[in-house]
Formats: C-alpha cells, structure tokens, sequence
C-alpha cells in the first residue's frame, strides 16, 4: 500500500506563497490599527464635547446658573457626569486610554509614546486641548 504525501518541493512551495501573503498582509494590518485608535478617540473628543453642550443647553434652558465643577464623580469612570457611557480611566499609557491629570486637565494616549493634554475650562464649557500641539489639530477637527 502506498501512502500519498507532500514532497518537500510542495512544502517549501507552500510556505514562501504564505509568507509573501503575511509580509504584504502584516503591514497593512498595522496601519488599519492605528487608524482605528485615531478613529476612536476623535469620537471620542466629540462625544465629550457634545456632553458639555447637552448640559450647557439643558442648564441654560432650565435656567439653572450652577458650573460643572467636574466631569465625573470618581476617578474610575470618566466623564460619568456629561456622558451617558463612561470612558474607563486607565493608570497605564498603552493606545488610546484616558488618564485625569487633575480636576481640569486630562491625557489621552494616541499610542504607547505618545500622548495629548486636554483642557476642561468650567466657565464657557470647553473642552480644548493645547493649540501649539501637532497633534492637537488633527484630533481637534
């Protein structure tokens, strides 16, 4: 009885056409992963912000003169107070996590290097970060 099986010609054949696919695969995998980081955190911004405008409007019309001293209750769900799903704070600087620096200022890492500062000014309800930042138009639009 004669058993069929692969010739090692076939096996290397079949290992270099995957591996051509997994160099030109891998790359592109990356990029689509650092868009979506980029994604999720410009929505993030403009559901922050769109928070802070709910309740400018709904204070105004309510008229109720009271600031938001702070966005959140607690330093472990941020934005609790503006948001109806809070972000999760998170103590390690890995891709888009947020951290509260204090009770005005909060980092959002873009990726393990590099981070963005944000400014939440309670008396005109802003939620900015700093101009002279590069990054800071591209997450800013």
């Amino acid at each position: 009885m004669k058993i069929k099986s692969f010739s090692l010609l076939e096996i290397i054949f079949a290992i270099a056409i995957i591996s051509i696919i997994a160099i030109v695969a891998i790359p592109k995998l990356g990029n689509n992963l650092n868009k979506a980081n980029t994604i999720k955190i410009k929505s993030d911004i403009l559901l922050i912000r769109e928070g802070l405008n709910r309740y400018k409007n709904s204070s105004i019309l309510s008229n109720n003169n009271t600031k938001l001293e702070s966005l959140e209750d607690d330093n472990e769900l941020l934005f609790n107070k503006i948001l109806s799903y809070p972000i999760p704070s998170s103590s390690t600087n890995k891709s888009t996590h947020w951290n509260k620096l204090s009770n005005s200022k909060y980092i959002v890492w873009i990726d393990t290097d590099t981070s963005l500062e944000f400014n939440y000014n309670k008396s005109n309800y802003t939620f900015d970060c700093n101009k002279k930042d590069k990054n800071c138009k591209e997450f800013s639009q």
